[in-house]
């Protein structure tokens, strides 16, 4: 897990981004679902871009890949290819894109593959397949698959795989072209699928900023913002490391257990550990931050017992950071 100091990415919102899908308050499915569901919106997100932008963000996308377009060529973007192609191109390709360009091969194979997505124009034809999540890699068998959709006789240059990170590289250098010559849509469209890729955790480690964003309420994603900045940057704190916590952001001083956790399970709370379980200070500091904040926080049974040295904070019942820093310091000076 990556920790980046200070206030980088204050404006990302999972609500006013325009690719992100919104799962509001439904019941979650299962991990594969819900990866399968990121996957396809992915994708789209990707054609989106190239779409609904300026033709020279397409062209120069082919011209990265190594082929060559007329200016004036209108291309045709597609989902989810069920047909074959009747026009054959001087050019074709099938390109590959998840986290890494490994290509595995598995002994299972389909009679039909359905490529996720094709941009066609005159001179080139491509095939496009996607994966998302480091364990998901791009197979060998679905890759050739795709290959029989192309037309007949089609002559298909050797495949292309890339990862989504070359994908955001590639689109962050032309932003600011299209900044440059006021190219408004072009430049919204790059900047809103780099912080869907943030948001989603695509093409790179998840950074503080997408365990920010797993918060649910804009306020509590910049008071997490604020915490995490105070922490690193405000508060003095002497010898302050990464905790290295897997399900959120962990604050902890060499040699000692962590003593604060911006954690994105267990009801997506903050998390003041102070004292050891003996003592049972987690609770007594409950009380009062109960009081502080005016609400109170309904533990159950079972988490007492369980973790009697923690104290929780929702952070939306926070109304600013000056209520909850004396708690933060006292944590930090008796963990």
């Amino acid at each position: 897990m990556s920790i980046i100091r200070g206030m980088d990415g204050i404006g990302i919102s999972i609500y006013k981004n325009i690719f992100h899908y919104y799962r509001g308050q439904t019941k979650r499915g299962s991990e594969e679902t819900k990866q399968l569901q990121i996957e396809n919106n992915t994708t789209k997100a990707f054609m989106n871009v190239l779409q609904n932008s300026s033709p020279t963000l397409t062209i120069r996308f082919m011209e990265w890949l190594g082929f060559q377009v007329f200016e004036k060529e209108p291309f045709e973007y597609m989902y989810q290819v069920s047909s074959e192609l009747h026009r054959k191109t001087p050019q074709a390709v099938v390109i590959g894109i998840a986290e890494t360009d490994k290509l595995i091969s598995k002994e299972q194979s389909k009679k039909y593959y359905i490529p996720d997505g094709a941009i066609l124009c005159e001179s080139v034809s491509i095939f496009i397949e996607t994966k998302i999540g480091l364990k998901s890699y791009l197979e060998i068998n679905q890759i050739e698959g795709h290959k029989q959709r192309f037309a007949i006789d089609q002559k298909v240059e050797e495949n292309i795989l890339l990862t989504w990170k070359t994908i955001r590289d590639f689109f962050q250098a032309q932003l600011p072209s299209f900044k440059q010559s006021n190219d408004i849509l072009t430049a919204f469209l790059l900047e809103q699928f780099e912080e869907f890729c943030v948001i989603n955790c695509i093409g790179g480690l998840k950074t503080n900023e997408y365990f920010f964003l797993q918060f649910e309420k804009v306020k509590a994603q910049e008071l997490a913002r604020k915490i995490h900045h105070y922490i690193w940057n405000e508060s003095g704190y002497q010898d302050i490391r990464d905790a290295g916590t897997k399900d959120g952001i962990g604050y902890k001083r060499i040699g000692k257990p962590k003593f604060a956790t911006l954690s994105t399970t267990r009801q997506r709370h903050f998390i003041l550990h102070i004292g050891n379980k003996e003592n049972r200070l987690g609770l007594s500091m409950q009380k009062e931050i109960d009081v502080v904040l005016g609400r109170e926080f309904a533990r159950p049974d079972y988490e007492i017992e369980k973790y009697p040295h923690e104290a929780y904070i929702r952070l939306e019942w926070v109304d600013h950071l000056e209520q909850i820093k004396p708690f933060i310091d006292l944590t930090y000076e008796h963990r």
